[in-house]
This record gives C-alpha cells, structure tokens and sequence, in this order.
C-alpha cells in the first residue's frame, strides 16, 4: 500500500485532456486502477531492493561468484 505521508504525484495529462484546456478527464474507474498500479509498482520496488540487499550480502560472505 502507499505510503500515506508520500505525497501522490500528479499524472501527465493525455493530449486529449491538453486539448481540453488542461483539464483531467478522469472517473472514479480510471483513478482507482491507476492508483492500484502506483501501489502494485512500489511494491515490485520494495521487493526488488530487498532482493538486491540479499543478493550483496551472499557476494560480501562469498556464497554467490561473479
């Protein structure tokens, strides 16, 4: 889930929203999903640092070769 002290960044409007004065055209839907896959990518990010970390600490003891 995010972080909820992270402020959200705002998305980049699609040319048809530039074209409509700058203005979102974003329902209920289309916000939810994106939302959802903002929370699924950091997670993916957490887990791929955590995955880093362990893969630097078995090449730090010598269980892993380069």
């Amino acid at each position: 889930m995010a972080d909820p002290n992270k402020p959200i960044r705002p998305r980049v409007l699609t040319y048809t929203e530039m074209m409509n004065s700058g203005r979102k055209q974003l329902n209920w839907e289309s916000y939810s999903r994106e939302l959802e896959l903002y929370e699924r990518l950091e997670e993916l990010e957490r887990r791929v640092q955590h995955l880093e970390k362990v893969i630097q600490r078995q090449t730090r003891s010598g269980r892993i070769m380069d």
